[in-house]
């Protein structure tokens, strides 16, 4: 009972919270700010531009190393102790 109580209480705490209506002028200065802030399309291409750059040099490197890695994990596997023994 005493758990319910004060799950009602904490949820009830927040009822005498009334909203809060931002001033108009500081209102319309935010949304003027908004409309002036504008990405160029120039920088769009950039980002684009860049993002397949790096999604391709990705790809090419993991095609790459996807040969080569297994022969590393066979030579480590050789090198590897098979008893498990830490300390002798």
């Amino acid at each position: 009972m005493e758990r319910e109580d004060f799950i009602n209480k904490v949820l009830n705490s927040v009822d005498g919270i009334a909203k809060v209506t931002p001033n108009d002028s500081i209102f319309l200065k935010i949304e003027k700010r908004i409309e002036e802030t504008k990405i160029s399309l120039k920088t769009i291409w950039l980002v684009a531009a860049s993002i397949v750059v790096l999604i391709s040099f990705n790809i090419m490197l993991l095609n790459g190393k996807s040969n080569s890695n297994e022969s590393e994990i066979a030579s480590l596997e050789h090198s590897i102790n098979k008893n498990n023994q830490l300390y002798k």
